[in-house]
């Protein structure tokens, strides 16, 4: 028997023990299935899927690894699958079975007074949202401005962020099926019955958590997650400056947040992402956001201490109030900016990004997020830089002459997080149907994260098709990492490629 004969029957056997464990319907192998996979809005080359497997219950997610082991048939989990321009359901490595965990999707358990949630990877943040409102008011989550329907899950374990704080510090404990099939729990979790379990997110001993965000170390099959309570007062703050000011206002935020001024992310997105969202023609070349919030006492003199420096930097600075935020007459911009410092999802960032990339395909509302099925093309760079004035300038300046080059206007963001970091998000975007356009978009992009590395820059997420040049580099310690899984998941079943070495 020849090697590819070999590698089709462990193939058969594997869809016939899943099959065993999942159901007919629980196991896709039809053309339009794997084909439907590889579809991404970032024209990424498809990887060859063996099959599409879509459990419900975590309880299956132990024998579906045995299998997985048995026949040497790669799983690659996703929750929703909308990883959007950093590869969105595609696995780094060919030949995985897509292990599709968005039937999973349950909300185990919500303690209103203890502030946390039980979710499982196919719970949306919309799901999660209208949970609360109906059965905690006092308590929102943490959202972000993609679509609705994305996992909480999903954007926690790839280290996403909100608008209101990073999503992976909002971990309680994890519920993990390690590559031996073993179903473990972290932190106090792992214990039985015990009283407030996740009231202390540490747990005794080695911390694990963090083991599995950005790894490829285990099958998360729940999450433990912070909610915030409902405050008294919300207020927004929104500045708009030049390109020529972007160093003091980023010194001038870090000092706010040194001061304990602010507390809730900065997002500072330039003008390609605003004018997708506003009903405006015309806006600055930067405008900031930022949420303050408590009781209105508070509330109050944290305006007046936030303002002040600012607009001494040279910022115009409004202040946004729920009122600003309702009625027919409100901006978009506005409107979106308070539901998502609110905890309420909103669709409107995508229909930003359908209205910027001028898509020829344009879903209705019910299929908005089907970015994967249409002509936007998308890709994403995302370096995290200091908190420094000069340190964002010499940043964007390398930005925007590599773009130049590529012919490429980006979308940005760049996201202080507290006094020492900010993320950023470098979007490009064009039309996926126009192979020039597509080619400038990807040499764009590759660029980007060779010459930001090249400059001392380091990055918080990356897509599928930087995996192989930054796990080249000195990034993590990537010997200690493939010691833990070959403990942790010891035939490499587990995503391939995910974070860690191609080969290893």
């Amino acid at each position: 028997m020849s090697p590819n004969q070999r590698d089709e029957a462990d193939q058969e056997k594997a869809l016939a023990g899943w099959r065993e464990i999942l159901g007919a319907e629980g196991v896709l192998h039809t053309p339009a299935a794997l084909a439907a996979v590889g579809r991404n809005t970032s024209a990424f080359p498809p990887r060859d899927v063996t099959a599409v497997l879509r459990p419900t219950q975590a309880a299956q997610i132990p024998d579906v690894v045995r299998v997985a082991r048995e026949q040497q048939v790669p799983l690659h989990p996703v929750s929703t699958g909308l990883n959007w321009g950093l590869g969105s359901k595609l696995p780094v490595r060919p030949g995985s079975a897509l292990l599709d965990l968005s039937g999973m999707n349950r909300i185990r358990y919500v303690d209103a007074r203890g502030r946390f949630a039980v979710v499982e990877p196919g719970v949306t943040q919309k799901q999660l949202a209208d949970h609360l409102a109906e059965h905690a008011p006092d308590l929102v989550t943490n959202v972000t401005g993609s679509s609705p329907n994305s996992s909480v899950m999903g954007n926690l374990l790839e280290r996403g962020t909100g608008f209101r704080r990073h999503r992976a510090e909002e971990v309680r404990g994890l519920e993990v099926v390690l590559g031996t099939g073993e179903l473990i729990r972290t932190g106090l979790w792992s214990g039985a019955d015990a009283r407030h379990s996740h009231h202390y997110r540490h747990g005794l001993g080695p911390g694990l958590d963090g083991l599995f965000v950005q790894s490829n170390l285990g099958i998360v099959t729940a999450a433990v997650v912070d909610l915030l309570p409902r405050r008294e007062e919300l207020r927004l703050l929104m500045f708009s400056f030049s390109e020529k000011v972007l160093p003091g206002v980023v010194d001038a935020v870090g000092a706010l947040f040194t001061a304990d001024i602010l507390r809730s992310i900065v997002h500072f997105f330039n003008d390609k992402r605003i004018l997708s969202m506003t009903a405006s023609t015309q806006v600055p070349t930067w405008t900031g956001v930022v949420a303050l919030d408590g009781t209105q006492a508070q509330v109050q003199v944290a305006v007046q201490e936030a303002r002040g420096p600012l607009a001494a930097v040279g910022a115009a600075v409004r202040e946004i109030t729920a009122a600003d935020a309702a009625g027919d007459e409100a901006d978009p911009l506005i409107t979106a900016m308070f539901d998502v410092h609110s905890g309420r999802p909103t669709t409107a960032f995508l229909q930003g990004l359908h209205q910027a990339t001028g898509a020829t395909t344009v879903p209705d509302a019910a299929t908005l997020d089907a970015l994967d099925d249409s002509t936007i093309g998308y890709l994403a760079c995302m370096p995290v830089v200091a908190v420094e004035g000069a340190t964002v300038r010499d940043l964007m300046a390398t930005v925007e002459r590599i773009c130049a080059k590529h012919g490429i206007v980006p979308a940005l963001a760049i996201n202080p997080m507290n006094a020492d970091y900010a993320e950023s998000v470098i979007n490009l975007y064009f039309d996926r149907t126009d192979p020039q356009q597509t080619a400038s978009a990807h040499a764009c992009n590759d660029d980007l994260h060779r010459q930001l590395y090249a400059e001392g820059f380091r990055f918080y997420r990356i897509g599928i098709d930087a995996m192989e040049f930054m796990t080249e580099q000195d990034t993590a310690p990537w010997g200690t990492i493939a010691r833990l899984k070959a403990a942790l998941d010891p035939d490499g079943v587990i995503a391939p490629g995910r974070y860690c070495p191609i080969s290893g």
